[in-house]
């Protein structure tokens, strides 16, 4: 196992004097008791003892884990009568670190440009959330070289306590467990002699091994996190001749899954992506039920499909505040514009967000909410295959293929009846029937074939996009033209606001001399192959096929 390298940093800044490293890390599960080893390190000459240290580690990322899939890992130190430090990881193993006196929660928190615009892309919009902490006792051993610089150390830790804290209002704390105890073996490049003489005294004398996993990741197994993501991810069980009822309720039971885990997050309102990723599931599951109706008796849907819209309403205000404050609070945008003019229009924002988060917030907290939530749930967990499987059932692919093929048509008929000038509503209606298309495409992907569907998403996505930036830019111009005419504002802010409509304006002009071009490649023969090819193709069945599982 080669030697891991770290780069430290003494100071602050990134340009700090950098002390190139490297290090051993070995388990001390299988020593009961501790005080032989450190009695040998203390009998070491050239290792002279530290005073212990009580500290705590705590590791950041996003709820959906956006760092860890970058590769990036991120951690605060703190001790006592020390001010925290800041640490950061990245893909090749190489560590900074600098001091950090306000616990972070944006990335704006770490007071690092070179940190920020390493974390920003992979984290933006969410905020930073406590993800382990670790209580650790440490005793330390330095060896120093004629000049006093420290060359060697070895580190004793003892994880007295781990545990995930609640990241938001409601969330569950994970259980605190006695970690892992463990010992550090760190050099510096140069004096291998002595990092060798003493990995020697580790591995040989006292027997140990280094070990294969870092700690952090052998802690967040011990509090079972990794299994907690397991269970996130619903494996969606389909096959095409799958009975119809069976198979649409199945789907409908991940969205509805989706949305109570982002439930509480949506009523704490400080991390938009929770309302955005819960909005998502309601709309998917009100068109996916809309669409595929007849699968259902009429009576029995219309009650859930009236509470979908319902809150698909009650959502629509926050999101869209969200969508135009991440949008003006970009550093293009705050650079350059005079704040003094800019703050009472982003305060003003925020302020009415704020408003219509606690109206949402009351809603989902209603007695009608809770209604939904618990018929609902009764609903798709009576999705059961007949008592009597010998009569002729209906399976999915035939409706789902159907009901995409007409979507389809819809979309291009609509695409081509778009006049040359800007008009709002028409553009709407057509991006209405994308989303309902997509969500079709995506909630059975697994009745076709990957490569055949691939290439029909992807330019559906292109196209979609477009149209969802020009509903964004739309609404966004509308609310400007509204706050240019409010007295609330001062006459600058006011004048600003309707030169932010003037530019919004602009935009949607720019993007509807765009549509056409995105469009012809959407209408292009060549993917109005790739169109009939996936929904005229054999059906995937898997082997042993039983219709009702």
């Amino acid at each position: 196992m080669f030697p891991k390298c770290i780069e430290a940093f003494s100071g602050a800044p990134f340009d700090s004097t950098r002390i190139m490293s490297f290090e051993r890390i070995y388990s001390l599960s299988q020593s009961p008791d501790l005080a032989p080893i450190e009695e040998l390190f203390d009998q070491q000459d050239h290792l002279n003892p530290e005073t212990p240290q009580d500290l705590w580690f705590q590791y950041w990322d996003s709820y959906d884990e956006r760092l860890k899939k970058g590769g990036i890992r991120l951690w605060t130190l703190e001790e006592a009568d020390q001010t925290p430090r800041v640490f950061f990881q990245d893909t090749s193993g190489t560590q900074h670190n600098i001091k950090c006196p306000k616990t972070p929660f944006r990335v704006e928190d770490i007071p690092s440009q070179a940190f920020q615009k390493k974390i920003l892309p992979l984290l933006e919009p969410r905020p930073l959330l406590p993800q382990l902490r670790i209580h650790r006792k440490r005793k330390t051993w330095i060896c120093r070289n004629s000049e006093g610089k420290k060359i060697l150390s070895v580190l004793m830790d003892e994880d007295l306590e781990l545990f995930r804290p609640s990241r938001f209002p409601g969330d569950v704390v994970i259980k605190k467990r006695t970690g892992y105890p463990h010992l550090r073996l760190h050099g510096v490049r140069g004096h291998g002699k002595d990092f060798e003489g003493l990995k020697e005294l580790i591995e040989i004398r006292i027997g140990l091994m280094p070990l294969e996993t870092d700690i952090f990741t052998l802690s967040t197994q011990m509090l079972g996190l990794g299994e907690i993501e397991k269970k996130r991810k619903h494996p969606l069980q389909l096959h095409s001749r799958l009975y119809a009822p069976l198979a649409v309720g199945r789907v409908l039971s991940i969205e509805f899954q989706a949305m109570k885990q982002n439930l509480l997050g949506t009523l704490w309102g400080e991390d938009i992506e929770f309302l955005h990723d819960f909005r998502v599931s309601c709309r998917r599951s009100r068109s996916i039920l809309a669409q595929l109706k007849s699968v259902f008796p009429k009576k029995t849907i219309q009650p859930f499909l009236d509470d979908f819209a319902w809150l698909s309403r009650l959502t629509s205000p926050v999101r869209d505040l969200d969508v135009l404050l991440q949008k003006m609070q970009k550093p293009n945008t705050l650079n350059h514009f005079y704040t003094e003019v800019l703050d009472p229009i982003l305060q003003w924002i925020k302020g009415r967000r704020d408003e219509e988060q606690t109206l949402l917030k009351d809603h989902l907290q209603s007695e009608r909410f809770q209604v939904f939530a618990q018929s609902w749930e009764a609903f798709l967990d009576g999705q059961v295959p007949p008592l009597d499987s010998g009569e002729d059932l209906p399976s999915i692919e035939p409706l789902v293929s159907k009901r995409i093929h007409r979507l389809w048509q819809r979309a291009l008929e609509e695409g081509r009846r778009i006049p040359d000038e800007e008009a709002h509503l028409a553009f709407h209606e057509l991006r209405k029937t994308c989303k309902k298309l997509r969500y079709l495409l995506e909630a059975f992907r697994p009745l076709y074939s990957r490569n055949d569907i691939q290439a029909p998403v992807k330019s559906l996505k292109r196209f979609q996009d477009l149209l969802g930036l020009m509903n964004d830019t739309f609404v966004q111009k509308e609310f400007m033209q509204q706050l240019s005419l409010t007295e609330e504002l001062p006459e600058g802010s006011r004048l600003m606001a309707e030169k932010f409509a003037r530019n919004y304006d602009f935009q949607l002009a720019e993007s509807a001399t765009r549509f056409q071009e995105v469009f012809a490649e959407f209408n292009d023969p060549a993917r109005h192959s790739e169109w009939k090819h996936l929904l005229e193709q054999n059906p995937l069945v898997p082997e042993n096929l039983n219709l009702l599982e």
